[in-house]
């Protein structure tokens, strides 16, 4: 028996056997300074016993320190280093098997979602720069394209992701970007808009399962103080389409205007000639999960330590179970899959005050620009987005991964003053850049800290995680297949005042449903508290009346307070 069937084996037997142990935190032990004191035994709470039960590591991976290394570790500089990159203080064998695991995961994921977005808004690059004219899109047209994309999308997201939770991710993630690579290059071919309108739904309907899928799979091997800056790395990459977007077509249009086709044509081709090797790429390196994983490049260690993280964090691990009705009524019956969908329903809806082509032309119409400015000065707000969102990701992650519920909330308020402000749209010309910044820069940043939230509070149940990501996910474009035929009419460009009142009362809505998911948090964290408060009073209590047995404080160092942390 080769050693990942032996893990396999030694994983069923703890998750189907005993699914039901893995569901809270060990209490921490710390001294009187606040310092968490290391214990040898490993144990675990049992969610229906009050008493703890051991738990067999899979790998040893605790440090001794000695004093000094200790004090090293208060030291600024040892901070800031953590700051930096969050595996510094972790042991030795972790360190590599966290480089290989961002290195692979975390590249493919970025290049992946870079290309999917790429091809997401190739389509309204490609509308300003010459295929309104082609086509003679007079009407609104371009929110057809775009609606017919997102039934596809709201079509394919669940199936998809029951479907991944299955199967190996690696080959149906890396199979879903080839075939839309060939669709994307089948565009050239369309004669007239009602092909178009075909393929953009394939297209939609292929890309469906990506983002959830990725958002599971980064949930699947990070714990909450790692999360925030890997789901921030790839949504990055996601903005970073729009950053090469716009100068991409304008090169296009310099270089290519006398060519066998259309210089919109071209942004086609190069969106389908870069997705092929990133699907193959994806295909070679896709660790899939902890449980199921198979990577050419795990040592035998590697795989013990990845199932290893996600049992000292209490994470339930994926085994392939098959969904149920029974099942996925049950995930009805918690607050999670009322109010996160709500939460990015109005996050992802709002992001349309600068998905649609209002600062373009706005830029074009207003201020006469040339195609240089109005192609290239977008990119400036994408970049400004990706430092931003990473510096906010970085202090998210410092200071424990539990604060997602400030960094939501402070976008929906950029978005509310900037919508609010341009609505009424006879402002100055300076203050309608500031604007267009306030929509433009945080939407970068709403994304992975509503993601790494739902992650975080569902490690526990891991079907019921995958199931709230995509739910939470398809909601969002349950609206955005009609509101923006509505509200963005092209026909009210670039004044758009429907859509940016739409926008402000949107996301002050989003704003109270974050209020509302914050404080069935806090309230989630306080039973829990209270309820492992009394199971260590019961444990003290049994203690106490086993003669035979060594007393809690006995086996606790001497001057120790027993805390509990929600996991």
């Amino acid at each position: 028996m080769g050693y990942l069937d032996f893990l396999r084996a030694k994983t069923n037997d703890i998750v189907i056997g005993r699914k039901h142990d893995i569901k809270r935190s060990e209490p921490t032990v710390v001294d009187e300074d606040g310092k968490e004191i290391a214990d040898d035994n490993e144990h675990e709470y049992d969610a229906n016993s009050s008493t703890l039960q051991e738990s067999e590591p899979y790998i040893d991976l605790s440090l001794n320190l000695t004093p000094e290394e200790l004090a090293k570790r208060e030291t600024a500089w040892f901070k800031f280093r953590l700051f930096l990159w969050d595996s510094y203080d972790k042991h030795p064998k972790e360190k590599k098997f966290l480089f290989k695991l961002d290195f692979f995961l975390m590249s493919s994921s970025m290049l992946g979602y870079f290309i999917k977005n790429l091809n997401q808004s190739n389509i309204t690059t490609a509308y300003v720069n010459g295929m309104s004219e082609h086509y003679n899109m007079n009407k609104n047209q371009l929110n057809y394209l775009t609606t017919l994309w997102t039934v596809g999308y709201i079509l394919g997201q669940i199936p998809s992701n029951l479907i991944l939770h299955r199967i190996s991710a690696r080959y149906y993630l890396g199979g879903l970007e080839i075939i839309w690579a060939i669709l994307t290059l089948l565009l050239i071919t369309c004669k007239d808009l009602k092909s178009m309108y075909a393929l953009r739904f394939f297209l939609g309907l292929t890309e469906a399962g990506y983002f959830p899928g990725l958002e599971y799979l980064v949930g699947s091997w990070y714990s909450k103080q790692e999360l925030s800056k890997r789901s921030s790395f790839f949504a990055c990459a996601g903005v970073a389409a729009g950053l090469v977007s716009g100068p991409l077509q304008q090169s296009i249009l310099q270089n290519f205007q006398n060519s066998r086709y259309k210089p919109f044509q071209y942004m086609f081709i190069f969106d389908a000639v870069i997705s092929f090797p990133i699907g193959i790429y994806t295909m070679f390196v896709d660790p899939n999960t902890p449980s199921t994983t198979t990577a050419w490049y795990w040592n035998k260690d590697d795989v013990l330590i990845a199932l290893e993280r996600r049992r000292r964090i209490g994470a339930q691990l994926n085994t392939r179970e098959k969904y149920s009705w029974k099942k996925i009524k049950s995930f009805f019956t918690t607050w999670h899959i009322w109010v996160f969908p709500l939460v990015f329903l109005a996050y992802n809806n709002s992001g349309a005050a600068i998905s649609q082509p209002t600062f373009t032309t706005w830029m074009k119409l207003d201020l006469k620009v040339s195609s240089y400015v109005y192609n290239t000065y977008p990119a400036i707000l994408s970049g400004i987005g990706i430092a931003v969102t990473i510096f906010i990701s970085y202090y998210a992650d410092y200071i424990g991964g539990e604060k997602n519920h400030q960094f939501v909330a402070a976008f929906f308020i950029c978005l509310i003053i900037g919508c609010s402000s341009l609505s009424y749209w006879d402002i100055p010309v300076n203050y309608h850049w500031l604007c267009y910044f306030l929509i433009g820069v945080p939407t970068s940043w709403g994304q992975p800290q509503i993601f790494s939230w739902v992650n975080r509070l569902l490690f526990e149940d891991d079907m019921k995680r995958n199931f709230v990501v995509v739910v939470t996910n398809t909601l969002a474009y349950v609206t955005g297949a009609w509101v923006p035929i509505l509200v963005w009419n092209t026909k009210n460009q670039p004044e758009y005042f429907v859509g940016f009142t739409y926008t402000a009362v949107l996301s002050s809505f989003g704003l109270v449903m974050t209020g509302v998911a914050y404080y069935f948090t806090r309230r989630d964290n306080l039973r829990l508290q209270e309820k492992l408060a009394t199971q260590n009073a019961l444990l003290v209590e049994s203690s106490s009346t086993d003669t035979d047995a060594p007393s809690v404080t006995e086996k606790l160092p001497s001057q120790v307070i027993v805390t509990e942390e929600r996991v």
